[in-house]
Formats: C-alpha cells, sequence, structure tokens
C-alpha cells in the first residue's frame, strides 16, 4: 500500500506539471499572435567581422551564467579588440546582446530587473558617475542609452558601460523603470497573461578609452550601426 500511494503522488504531480505547462502555453498564445506581425530588432553580426581597425571575436562561452539566469530566446556575447598592437590596443568593446520573444512569462523580471549597477558591483566593480544619457537612432526612432562609468576591479581605468533596452512603439512600458517599481504590472501580467511584447536587450562595456566620447563613437560603429528592424521571423 504505501509504495501504491507514493506512485500515486508521483503521478498527480506530473499530472500537475503538465497542466502548469500547458495553461502557461495556451496563455502565451494570445500575446505571440498580437506581435507575430511586429517589426523586431536584430543585431546583424558574424564571426569575424571587422570594422576599420576593430575585429570581432565571439565568446558562447560567457552566455552560460546568463543561461541559468535569463530566460531569453538567444543571444550573442564576444568581445571587438583591436587587429594591430599599437598604443590603442588596451582598448575593447565588448558586449551581451539578448532577445526575448513575445509571451515570454520572465519578461518584466528580465528585462527590467537585472541592472548593470548591481551586477558589476557584484564582481567588485565601484559605480563612479551615471551621465545624462544619450540618444541613437535606428528605423527612424530616437532611443535612449544609459551610460555608467565604473572603476573595474582589474583596472585603475574607467570602463563605460552602455545600456540599451527596445521595445516595439506604442508598449505601456519605460524601458528603463526598475523592475521593484512595476509591482502592478507584474499582477496584471499574471493574472491576464499580457502584454508581453518582444524585447531586446543590449549591454556594452568599453575599456582603454581616453575618453566618454571616444568610447561612445566606437559603440556607435561597432554596434548601434549594426541594429536593424526587420520582419519577424514566423
Amino acid at each position: 500500500m504505501p509504495n501504491q500511494k507514493i506512485k500515486s503522488w508521483w503521478w498527480w504531480a506530473a499530472a500537475a506539471v503538465i497542466l502548469a505547462e500547458g495553461f502557461v502555453f495556451l496563455r502565451t498564445l494570445p500575446e505571440k499572435k498580437r506581435w507575430a506581425a511586429e517589426p523586431v530588432l536584430a543585431l546583424d553580426l558574424n564571426e569575424g567581422a571587422e570594422a576599420g581597425d576593430y575585429r570581432f571575436h565571439e565568446q558562447p562561452e560567457r552566455l552560460e551564467g546568463a543561461v541559468e539566469q535569463l530566460s531569453f530566446a538567444s543571444g550573442r556575447c564576444g568581445v571587438f579588440s583591436p587587429k594591430l598592437k599599437t598604443g590603442e590596443s588596451m582598448r575593447s568593446l565588448d558586449f551581451f546582446y539578448f532577445e526575448y520573444d513575445p509571451g515570454n512569462s520572465r519578461f518584466i523580471h528580465d528585462v527590467f530587473g537585472h541592472a548593470p549597477e548591481v551586477c558589476l558591483r557584484a564582481t567588485g566593480a565601484v559605480l563612479r558617475q551615471e551621465h545624462p544619457s544619450r540618444h541613437i537612432e535606428i528605423a527612424g526612432r530616437s532611443l535612449k542609452v544609459l551610460i555608467l562609468e565604473f572603476i573595474s576591479p582589474v583596472s585603475s581605468g574607467p570602463m563605460w558601460v552602455f545600456r540599451f533596452t527596445w521595445l516595439p512603439e506604442d508598449v505601456p512600458y519605460d524601458p528603463y523603470e526598475p523592475a521593484y517599481t512595476m509591482r502592478g504590472e507584474k499582477f496584471l501580467s499574471g493574472i491576464l497573461g499580457s502584454p508581453k511584447p518582444p524585447a531586446r536587450v543590449l549591454l556594452a562595456g568599453a575599456m582603454g578609452y581616453e575618453n566618454l566620447d571616444a568610447a561612445w563613437e566606437s559603440y556607435g560603429r561597432l554596434l548601434v550601426d549594426r541594429l536593424r528592424v526587420v520582419a519577424p521571423e514566423i
């Protein structure tokens, strides 16, 4: 009898998990249909890509830690570094790029809840200054980029972090609103299942540059110029 009760309990538990997964899947369908034809942001970048005196090096192994914490659909990670060892050879621009599909149940937690100032502080970096935000233009839209300046634990020089979050137009969210202030949105999202639009997050860190303007120029040339708005893959 005890064994039969244990087996019965496991069957009920398995059924509950299947029902829960089915509920989550069905609840995401309206959101996926809603955004199915919405153009989305894409990063046009290939391994070995070159931009003037820089070359791109893919670093997929660095995504392993992010996979454990974030529920993005796909991601890229890598670094741009100078081809030649010159006086500017210490320059580097590394980045993480995450794509979130519509209907993602962890949309608010992931997109709004992982501020770089929190993550970098955990590595020992010290936030020196939050600079005034700047804007980039993509497909006719002027979009804000947050700029933070850190002192790296491995270097005495500054590290400028550029944080960019993309959401479709007319989405009722501020892309840079902290997750802890969005209790109402989380509640409605959990109960009603919407809105959970597609989203893109690009975090870039520039080191070895003499000033912010030089770092910003490389950020624009190496990453921003490769951002495109494209039709979604159906």
